[in-house]
């Protein structure tokens, strides 16, 4: 039994045709729209994701240097969005920005600034504040109690 081998025969060629590379195009234009939407929905939701960690960081932050300095502040403000902690004795404990990728910082009482103090024993001394980071129409929310602590929603 011998087995011949197909030289010149269409089948044995590589390569598409420009039909099928054709196709190919069509349907990944047809893909496209939905996986755009998809990619920037999660990338609205990760940028609101990361200034609201980072953002309840400085508040933690804040609380470790007010135990062991014997006070902190935190300093927050919307234009540009961002905070500071401060020690008891002045100095910078930690700068973090909170405006990556376009996200804006609304304070209660619509205010442009705000400073939250923690005392010695790292509770807070001040009435609640409520952080809200937006992007893109989407909304996330860091509520501090007038304890210092921090809840998401």
């Amino acid at each position: 039994m011998s087995k011949k081998r197909a030289t010149g025969n269409r089948s044995a060629r590589s390569g598409y045709s420009i039909i099928e590379i054709a196709v190919l195009l069509v349907v990944l234009t047809a893909m496209a729209p939905p996986l755009l939407g998809s990619a920037r929905k999660l990338r609205t939701s990760f940028y609101l994701q990361r200034s609201r960690e980072e953002a309840a960081r400085l508040f933690a932050e804040a609380r470790w240097a007010a135990v062991a300095h014997g006070g902190a502040t935190v300093e927050l403000a919307t234009d540009p969005a961002g905070g500071i902690v401060i020690s008891a004795a002045g100095d910078t404990v930690m700068a973090a920005s909170l405006d990556e990728g376009g996200v804006t910082l609304g304070l209660s009482r619509d205010r442009a600034t705000a400073r939250v103090r923690f005392g010695p024993m790292g509770l807070g001394m001040v009435s609640s504040q409520t952080l809200r980071f937006g992007l893109a129409g989407e909304e996330r929310r860091l509520v501090l109690s007038s304890l210092g602590r921090v809840s998401r929603r």
